[in-house]
């Protein structure tokens, strides 16, 4: 009883993150009203979250394999509890964008630590528990949306960060009375100047992207062009620091390994997909098919459940049908639900006048998640197939290329839009170009694991 009490409570941390990614996607247009900005500084409340996820998750599993999970994952709830706070209490663009860095560094640790905790509570079988984790951020993913559409159409946006904190005070008791760290024989340095150069070569690109689509004139070109230089010279210096580092971030002989490069690859393009689609479809539902806020959150409650239902029903089939076909078919549903989203104004004819827009984006929202939820299971077990032994590392890496794909997609997203004439233009390129893109990553697939009857 004792191993799914420690399940259930590493799952509330994702459940937590989940909850408050969600609801930041409900309230993106609301930041842009309320705050008076436009849809590149808003956009940055997401990508800054996700570029501290990005630096800090592998930090966060090297700190989770050497100096123990209850440690790390209580001081990251600290963190993230208390960047919730003063989110709710941002009074700008720029306070709420520093505030979301600051809550990231505190989630960061959630997904590796929640995995490693699961992976040594579950020793004997860890693929269907590591699966089943997964598909615990598609039930937070269920809550945060219907919930924060509900929060801010009747009260405020600030209040969507604010449900963070009895659930951070509840965790901290939780991890604290049930998990007990093992003696740690070494403790290896961590790798801080590495994550230094790492961040700001995203910070720098995005900034460079945002002022090219904010203004385009001859000053923002020369200022964007000075900050990709920095971007690319910071990128030098991170595989330079990486080379020397003891313990590097990223082991760069680990990328000579053809799986080990395939898998990442395919992280990162899947992360760009995932959220460069899922962070604009309340926004997409709102400026393109005119819904309200608590419908464009409503919407994505069906692809949660395509997710949950499809990571249940994969986790128990891996081991019979291995890793690579799921990834395949998955990524397959994906870009054609990515690539009818693209159609816009034109939804309703393709698809039968009959259907209301509303039924028409909560079906492909579904067929959506079904997608995300063959993928994920299999692609999440080929990552750690390649290094079992260093289950926390391993998926601290995972997921540092997955979020950089997704800031990617997300810069790319929040690029197109402010340039395109009209929003139904802007998300026609936007869906159908990464709908094509992850069409075009699935050779990778077959350089991965195939993980077949282990």
């Amino acid at each position: 009883m004792r191993r799914y009490l420690i399940f259930a409570t590493a799952a509330m941390g994702l459940l937590m993150s989940a909850i408050d990614m969600t609801v930041v996607a409900v309230a993106f247009p609301h930041f842009i009203r309320d705050l008076h900005t436009n849809v590149l500084w808003a956009a940055w409340s997401v990508t800054v979250y996700e570029i501290a996820v990005t630096v800090a998750m592998p930090l966060a599993g090297n700190l989770s394999d050497s100096f123990g999970r209850k440690k790390v994952f209580i001081c990251s709830l600290f963190l993230f509890t208390a960047g919730s706070l003063a989110c709710g209490l941002a009074r700008s663009i720029f306070m709420l964008i520093v505030c979301r860095f600051f809550q990231g560094l505190g989630g960061a640790s959630f997904l590796p630590t929640a995995s490693g905790i699961v992976s040594d509570t579950f020793k004997e079988n860890r693929e269907i528990p590591i699966g089943l984790l997964s598909g615990t951020w598609s039930v937070g993913a269920i809550i945060g949306p219907n919930l924060g559409g509900w929060i801010v159409s009747q009260y405020s946006w600030r209040y969507i960060f604010y449900i963070n904190l009895p659930v951070g005070i509840v965790l901290v008791c939780l991890i604290a009375v049930l998990i007990k760290d093992p003696r740690r024989a070494s403790r290896q340095r961590i790798d801080f100047e590495g994550a230094s150069f790492f961040s700001g070569a995203i910070l720098f690109f995005m900034l460079a992207l945002t002022l090219i689509g904010e203004s385009f004139t001859g000053r923002s070109v020369m200022v964007a062009a000075t900050a990709l230089a920095l971007s690319f010279s910071s990128l030098l210096m991170f595989f330079r620091q990486e080379k020397k580092a003891t313990a590097p971030i990223v082991d760069l002989a680990l990328l000579r390994s053809k799986p080990f490069l395939a898998a990442n690859l395919f992280n990162i393009v899947v992360g760009s997909a995932f959220l460069g689609i899922f962070a604009f479809v309340p926004f997409y539902a709102i400026a393109v098919h005119g819904l309200s806020t608590l419908a464009s959150g409503m919407i994505l409650t069906p692809r949660s459940i395509g997710v949950i239902a499809a990571s249940v029903i994969m986790s128990f089939l891996l081991r019979r049908l291995g890793y690579r076909w799921p990834m395949v078919v998955g990524s397959c549903t994906i870009s054609s639900a990515a690539i009818l989203l693209g159609q816009g104004s034109r939804l309703s004819g393709l698809l039968g006048a009959r259907i209301g827009v509303t039924e028409i984006l909560a079906l492909l929202m579904l067929v959506f998640g079904i997608g995300a939820g063959i993928v994920n299971p299999a692609a999440n077990n080929a990552c750690i197939e390649l290094m079992p032994e260093k289950v926390a590392t391993i998926v601290g890496l995972r997921g540092m290329f997955r979020i950089t794909g997704g800031v990617s997609g997300v810069c790319f997203a929040t690029m197109v839009l402010s340039l395109s004439h009209s929003p139904n233009t802007g998300f026609m390129i936007v869906f159908t170009t990464l709908g094509i893109v992850l069409l075009s990553a699935i050779p990778l697939v077959f350089l991965m694991p195939a993980g077949r009857g282990r």
